[in-house]
């Protein structure tokens, strides 16, 4: 995905005072200001990339006083990134933040200067620097996934609670109306009763499978130690991409390419399913799978496959068990995707499911919610005539908005500073996007057990086979680095 630009939002509802107890944190009150206006100071580690679009959700409205990043370049641009978002939309240039390769100095030269800290680096930072972040008692937003280890999801949870911070994941589309939507037309029987749900997606975009690393010089301007962060210390590395296999994205460890190493990434489904799961785990009640099964192209030890089928079995809760199927990558050089829905029979339906590169399906014994994108933003139901109906049905009040719309749609990262001043709850608070991250890292669990796994949610395990269980936490850190 490409930058979100994000226009200038203004704080609805902001209220004259905290309610009481609202936030454990002494730090939101430090210099003096009441909630009306409050501009919080805020600190982004991982600044460009995603950490840019990011940074652009909360920069108009607060104070960017530290942004970290361990290549210097990237560090730099950044910085000048966010002065020119400031300028195109018409504010003078703000304030400059502290620059930073190495978080752990940051907090050790400014801790008391900051509320917030949002994480946008690769995957297996994540935990460290959240975990950093909260250990000084500050509100936490994590990008998606959270961790890519099980139980690195679980101790983040845990601390957060204990803390008592404010939270969120970086799945923007848990803040639109159409994820909503959806859920209220499953509950109010639009599409008939709930039998399965089919998911997608193109991804992975970037060289994964088995892959071989080849030694190379650092580029200029990256602290390697620093990306390593957590992990063991290895020289800087490039691989060679197979034969057939797209050289597109270069085969260059940095700064993208580290999604498909199990290491440092999660593959497709890491990457894409916490998008594209995120509607099926709130429609069908924030429920963890009693079994998965998987097959896949090759993998290794250190890469994910090039292409996965998975069947997640969930049990009874707000609906009867189903299977949840999810397909990612392309086979034979054609997309890897879904028998399209029964209902999806018109010429206008063959071809939306025909575009779509991503997506899901909400099958049900009289409609199917259909969506071609990953999160759920604008769903369509199938046929049309049933659509049609469903939508004279909400005109007409019959069926209802039941669910609680975000303060600001599209933009997880204003959401949660929203609450963080004004109280509430973000939309993917991490009650919500622990279990859903568990939820979709539980497919890489079998893709890398090669077989069907069984999981003990109360045991954290995998209950039919131990080699599995090696995959669930992260084997080490290195000194130095774990909070």
């Amino acid at each position: 995905m490409g930058l979100n630009i994000i226009s200038r939002r203004h704080f609805l509802g902001r209220t004259a005072g905290l309610a009481a107890g609202a936030f454990a944190g002494p730090n939101l009150l430090l210099r003096g200001q009441n909630t009306a206006g409050k501009k919080l100071n805020l600190a982004i580690i991982g600044a460009n990339g995603k950490g840019q679009s990011d940074t652009q959700g909360v920069t108009l409205d607060h104070n960017i006083v530290a942004l970290v990043d361990v290549d210097m370049n990237r560090l730099n641009e950044a910085a000048k990134k966010r002065e020119d978002h400031h300028l195109k939309s018409g504010q003078q240039a703000p304030a400059a933040p502290k620059l930073y390769q190495d978080f752990r100095k940051m907090f050790d030269e400014m801790a008391n200067e900051i509320d917030g800290v949002i994480v946008s680096t690769p995957d297996h930072t994540h935990y460290v620097a959240a975990m950093h972040a909260i250990k000084h008692n500050k509100h936490v937003c994590v990008q998606k996934p959270l961790c890519n280890y099980i139980g690195e999801v679980r101790e983040l949870h845990k601390a957060a609670a204990d803390a008592k911070i404010t939270t969120q994941m970086g799945n923007q589309g848990r803040t639109m109306e159409g994820q909503r939507m959806a859920k209220e037309w499953v509950e109010q029987g639009a599409i008939g009763t709930l039998k399965e749900i089919r998911l997608w997606t193109n991804r992975p975009i970037w060289p994964q499978g088995p892959l071989v690393k080849k030694a190379a010089e650092v580029p200029a301007g990256l602290d390697w130690d620093l990306w390593l962060s957590s992990e063991a210390t290895e020289p800087y590395f490039e691989f060679e991409i197979p034969e057939g296999m797209s050289a597109k994205r270069g085969n260059s460890i940095h700064p993208f390419n580290w999604r498909g190493w199990w290491q440092f990434g999660s593959g497709a489904l890491g990457d894409m399913g916490c998008h594209i799961m995120d509607a099926t785990f709130s429609i069908l009640g924030q429920l963890i799978p009693e079994k998965i099964d998987a097959t896949s192209s090759p993998i290794s030890d250190t890469c994910a496959p090039v292409w996965s089928d998975l069947v997640y079995h969930m049990p009874a809760g707000k609906h009867a068990a189903m299977k949840v199927s999810w397909q990612d990558g392309s086979k034979d050089g054609k997309p890897n995707k879904p028998e399209i829905s029964p209902h999806m029979t018109s010429e206008l339906a063959k071809k939306a499911f025909d575009k779509a590169s991503s997506g899901m399906m909400f099958i049900g014994t009289e409609g199917t919610i259909f969506e071609g994108e990953a999160y759920c933003g604008s769903p369509v139901i199938y046929n049309e005539e049933r659509y049609t109906q469903v939508r004279l049905d909400m005109k007409a009040g019959k069926i209802k908005k039941t669910e609680t719309r975000s303060v600001m749609p599209n933009n997880p990262q204003g959401e949660w500073a929203h609450h963080i001043v004004n109280g509430g709850l973000p939309s993917s608070n991490f009650d919500y996007s622990c279990p859903l991250t568990e939820f979709v890292l539980l497919g890489n669990l079998a893709v890398r057990a090669q077989q069907s796994v069984q999981w003990d949610k109360q045991g954290m395990k995998v209950s039919n086979v131990e080699a599995p269980n090696k995959f669930v936490s992260r084997p080490a850190y290195r000194d130095g680095w774990k909070a």
